[in-house]
């Protein structure tokens, strides 16, 4: 019988204490004295074990142990370093509501489900239990929390104001960057010139070095002109002066100014030109997240992910350590990642992308920019990163004057520390002239000289959609979150096995290329079944990817095309990875590629299955005969003649199964052809028109044993709202026996038949033979329209007999009134 046990009186000590054991039935209470449990005197009495336990549970497994037994909550509670590292944050509303619902009880004891209970329940948990019992909390996450603003500045940052490092309320829309987060940091550093000023007073204590705010109330994500910092009711004043507070206090913040110049930038050339703007002397500030890889997400999301199999370049997932966006585990080494302790940004996971990036074509320094000139200036094939100037058709021109300092919305003094935020700059990269190289400002109305020129990046064939507040998705059939990050895997370096297997020039020898031609070629002759298989499986050496591919011009521009091959009509590119791998491409003689895939992979694994037998009976045979020989010392007849069957190995072609279904498809086909040959020519050989469809007939017996499709792509059928390319116009014909596509070269060599059942009912040449014919209405029909036809010439002329007789006895009335009486 299930017992639970709970402490009354818990004592500091770890002395026997008196529990009460509840049974199943809650009217029998058996009191016994007993001890601490095993867990409990274990983490009560080896320090090292408990704080190795920490650093590896989450902040939901420690709320579970502070809600487990009495003599535990007093233990966390006496305990500061258990609550040094929380982290809060919500990846759903469900397991939100599910995490930390606190609903409040009433009079009569019953539940009270009242909207007053739950939106401040966060608060009052952090009100009651975690700041008394946290006194060295270093670092807090509330990320999409409901967490009040109010509460967060008046109760939780002033006591913990000189421990806690770290502090994370991105997304929270109760926390208002304008009313709350804002005017606190204005305080203290009014605090801290008035510190500076008397000397003599102490000085405060402010251990914050990293705040993340992004996405939170009142934070601007849309770049915002120079004339939007006048207005109030704009989010670009709270938002610019939050930036620069923090510079100035030395806040590591997740909220930046894009430094790429001008129109470089696509999102600040899309607002300019948005906004129906011709002065290019406007300055457009870009707003992005520093975060926006991992959203300040570490680790697997869930525990039943399991690890990669190989390196993705999700760093944030594969090299991390976590739980539901939580970070896990020790700072030496011990576990995967770098702890529990380190913030987001000082990760290694979060350095490997925006730290020592020098331009693959120049070499300049590459500072940390946005989202979409992140992706758009790096090559997903070759992992080429390109600067700003390299990245476009037309380097960037130099001034030919010094630096130009910002104006009072840049920077609160001029000079040298006018452009912090863009270190590499020659001039305001918020400036849209950056295409020429004068001195002062041009005219309001210069597009000339203006103007962006265009990028020398391309997507291969699926384009995400990119908005304007810098967030890119991915829309489309067969699009998983994991490709999401995939695509915000940039930039990465060159030479370590991030490089798409399409583009690695370890892979792209001679023979691969020379390969696929043999079998494009030869694919009538020695069967389909190796160009499918080089298709689907040795193409790119991995599993289907939806991930659109961003590619620099000499990728795309590849001599041996391995990556990609033409439409046979359309001319439109045919991507291996997306169209091919991804079973969406058609091929003139196949089925669909998913039922392709499908059958393929059960023919290879039927052939192994067999080949473990043959391989399981030589092993059983070789066994026995060694038994013989060691009781008879010679080998007898039947024992040479298993011998002989044991050291002969078959080959993969000697399965007898397969050699049984070919032979039987033979015999029959042979079989049918005789009855084609005979019993057609007896049933129409009264039919004018009989030798006109003997020629055809015969014609088409001769195709089945050739036929089996000319091996030419054509594009999808239907394209995805991320395929930006035009649709094909080629009329494919699927047959509805064998499923397979006919491009319309193949078919126009062989018209179907324009019966009424072949025009709904389209069979291919080899088809026609077995199953078409015998549901073809070309005789029927041909039959009934000659008899029409000659039904109608009949009534044609019997109508032309009468009108001339008519005509006669007309002509001779008219004649007999002419004659003299």
């Amino acid at each position: 019988m299930a017992t639970a046990c709970r402490i009354s009186s818990p004592k500091r000590t770890h002395e026997q204490t008196r529990c009460t054991l509840h049974t199943s039935d809650s009217s029998k209470k058996v009191t016994s004295r007993t001890s601490l449990s095993r867990f409990e005197t274990i983490i009560a009495t080896h320090q090292p074990v408990w704080a190795s336990l920490l650093l590896h549970l989450p902040t939901s497994a420690i709320l579970g142990l502070y809600h487990s037994s009495q003599y535990l909550r007093s233990f966390l509670k006496t305990c500061p370093t258990a609550w040094s590292a929380l982290s809060f944050r919500r990846l759903s509303a469900v397991r939100t509501l599910q995490r930390y619902r606190s609903p409040a009880s009433d009079s009569s004891g019953e539940v009270s489900n009242t909207a007053t209970s739950k939106p401040y329940a966060l608060d009052r948990l952090l009100v009651s239990i975690v700041i008394p019992c946290g006194t060295c909390i270093r670092s807090m996450e509330l990320d999409s929390t409901g967490v009040s603003g109010h509460t967060l500045i008046s109760i939780i940052l002033p006591a913990r104001r000189g421990t806690l490092q770290h502090l994370s309320v991105r997304g929270c829309k109760n926390v208002s960057l304008k009313y709350h987060i804002l005017p606190y940091l204005e305080l203290y550093k009014l605090r801290i010139s008035v510190g500076l000023q008397d000397p003599s007073k102490p000085k405060e204590p402010f251990a914050l070095k990293s705040l993340y705010t992004f996405r939170c109330r009142h934070h601007r994500r849309r770049p915002y002109l120079a004339a939007s910092l006048l207005r109030k009711d704009s989010d670009a004043k709270p938002t610019h002066d939050f930036v620069k507070i923090c510079q100035s206090l030395g806040i590591w913040i997740d909220t930046a100014w894009c430094p790429t110049p001008g129109g470089r930038c696509s999102r600040r050339r899309e607002y300019f030109s948005g906004r129906g703007l011709n002065d290019f002397r406007n300055e457009v500030w870009v707003v992005f997240d520093r975060l926006w890889r991992s959203g300040n997400r570490v680790g697997r999301l869930t525990s039943e992910e399991p690890w990669p199999s190989k390196r993705r370049g999700q760093l944030w997932q594969d090299n991390e350590y976590g739980f539901e966006g939580e970070a896990l585990g020790t700072e030496d080494g011990s576990s995967i990642g770098e702890g529990k302790l380190v913030a987001s940004h000082l990760r290694q996971s979060y350095k490997n992308f925006v730290d020592d990036y020098e331009c693959n074509t120049c070499g300049d320094r590459i500072p940390e920019r946005c989202e979409q000139c992140c992706i758009t200036m790096h090559c997903m094939g070759c992992r080429k990163t390109l600067c700003a100037s390299c990245a476009y058709s037309k380097p960037l021109p130099q001034p030919k004057a010094s630096p130009q300092t910002l104006n009072s919305s840049g920077a609160e003094d001029g000079g040298e520390d006018a452009l912090w935020w863009a270190p590499i700059a020659a001039r305001n990269p918020n400036s849209m002239d950056q295409e020429s190289a004068s001195e002062g400002l041009p005219p309001p109305n210069q597009t000339q000289s203006s103007k962006t020129p265009p990028i020398q990046t391309s997507w291969c064939c699926l384009k995400p959609q990119c908005s304007i507040s810098g967030s890119i998705s991915l829309v489309g059939p067969g699009i998983t979150p994991d490709e999401a990050c995939r695509l915000r895997a940039v930039p990465l370096p060159q030479g370590q096995v991030y490089e798409d297997s399409d583009f690695n020039p370890a892979k792209q020898i001679s023979h691969v290329v020379a390969e696929l031609s043999r079998l494009l070629n030869t694919a009538l002759r020695e069967g389909r079944d190796p160009m499918l298989v080089w298709l689907l499986c040795s193409t790119g050496g991995g599993q289907p990817s939806m991930c659109p591919r961003n590619l620099c011009s000499p990728c795309l521009e590849m001599t041996n095309n391995a990556w990609r091959t033409m439409c046979q009509f359309c001319r439109e590119t045919i991507c291996f990875a997306h169209d091919v791998r991804g079973f969406k491409a058609r091929l003139c003689g196949y089925r669909d590629l998913s039922l392709e895939d499908r059958v393929m992979k059960e023919d290879m694994l039927r052939v192994a299955q067999a080949a473990l037998k043959r391989k399981q009976l030589q092993i059983k045979a070789m066994d026995r005969i060694t038994e013989y020989l060691q009781e008879h010392g010679t080998l007898d007849e039947h024992h040479e003649h298993e011998l002989a069957l044991v050291t002969e190995l078959p080959s993969a072609g000697d399965d007898e199964d397969l050699q049984e279904l070919e032979n039987l498809t033979v015999n029959d086909f042979n079989n049918f052809t005789e009855q084609i040959n005979t019993a057609p020519r007896k049933a129409f050989a009264a039919l004018p028109f009989r030798q006109a469809f003997f020629n055809r007939l015969d014609r088409r017996i001769k195709v089945l044993d050739s036929w089996r499709g000319c091996a030419s792509f054509i594009c999808p059928e239907m394209r995805s709202t991320s395929d930006f390319r035009r649709k094909c116009s080629a009329s494919v014909l699927k047959c509805i026996e064998c499923k397979v596509h006919v491009c319309p070269d193949c078919w126009k060599k062989d018209p179907p038949c324009d019966c009424s059942y072949c025009k709904d009912n389209y069979h291919c040449p080899r088809c026609f033979i077995t199953a078409g014919i015998e549901h073809c209405k070309k005789v029927e029909e041909t039959e009934r329209r000659l008899h029409e036809e000659e039904a109608e010439r009949r009534r044609l002329a019997e109508e032309y007999q009468t009108s001339n007789q008519i005509a006669e006895h007309v002509g001779d009335f008219f004649a007999g009134m002419d004659a003299p009486s």
